[in-house]
């Protein structure tokens, strides 16, 4: 029997995106404006640090990353750009509750330190999927409600905006730090007076 996968959720994962020697400028960077926080609780910077000149570089990177996983995809996109990319320290007992990144496309997170011991937890889009679940042979993403994925350092997710994900307390006894980002798609979206369907 053909065994067809349809209304997938696309999560895209690149361990060792960047060189090592890439990591330290970037941590210094970001703790540099750690120092002149006003909070103290689950910190981030302003989500401008695309257009700030130590992390340009890095944006245009994850810009072209991200075109790439567009065109895997197979959609028509002409040009996207960064709406937004900002740095957080998640300090230890600290945690971050469910959420989406609304009127974006793609968004992202890059770990830039971390001891692998938190990570990022994405749950079932589908309302109904939970309604009844089996007993499992093997855990799988395929017939798991949740997904959780380590925080390893020098670790890239990239996953759709829309898909609800939170981050569990962070039980280690150091700082984990990220820095995350949406991508929004430019020009038209969409045809117009069409379904988006396909045909097997």
């Amino acid at each position: 029997m053909d065994h067809q996968k349809v209304f997938s959720t696309n999560i895209f994962v690149k361990d060792d995106y960047l060189a090592p020697q890439r990591l330290p400028a970037m941590q210094e960077e970001i703790y540099t404006l750690y120092k002149q926080r006003e909070q103290n609780n689950n910190w981030q910077t302003n989500a401008d640090l695309h257009k700030k000149e130590p992390f340009k570089w890095f944006a245009t990177d994850i810009g072209k990353t991200a075109f790439d996983i567009i065109d895997k995809l197979d959609y028509n996109v002409e040009e996207i750009e960064i709406t937004g990319m900002w740095g957080n320290v998640l300090n230890p007992g600290e945690t971050h509750p469910p959420h989406t990144h609304s009127n974006n496309f793609l968004s992202g997170v890059f770990y830039l330190e971390s001891d692998a011991e938190t990570g990022i937890i994405f749950s079932d889009p589908r309302p109904a999927a939970d309604v009844l679940v089996p007993r499992k042979k093997t855990k799988t993403n395929e017939n798991s409600n949740l997904l959780s994925y380590i925080s390893k350092q020098n670790r890239l997710i990239i996953f759709p905006s829309w898909l609800v994900h939170w981050v569990p307390i962070n039980k280690s006894k150091r700082d984990r730090i990220s820095i995350s980002f949406n991508i929004q798609i430019k020009g038209q979206v969409g045809e117009q007076h069409e379904f988006q369907s396909a045909e097997y």
